[in-house]
């Protein structure tokens, strides 16, 4: 049972933790196209993208 728990604790964080770095993503984006993109931040958005793409693939092995 303890075990149940601390997956649906784990999976409650992944969504929180994809949700924000989606935002993050969002606003970078946006703010890039208001004052243009600014240094680092095309590296930013790959960095956040394989989080995006690692989390992803760590909640469909937790479905399971």
């Amino acid at each position: 049972m303890n075990r149940l728990v601390r997956k649906k604790k784990h999976l409650k964080h992944l969504d929180d933790s994809l949700s924000d770095l989606r935002l993050e993503i969002i606003n970078t984006v946006v703010s890039s196209s208001d004052i243009g993109l600014h240094i680092g931040a095309e590296e930013r958005l790959m960095h956040l993208g394989a989080l995006i793409r690692k989390y992803e693939r760590r909640r469909k092995l937790l479905k399971f």
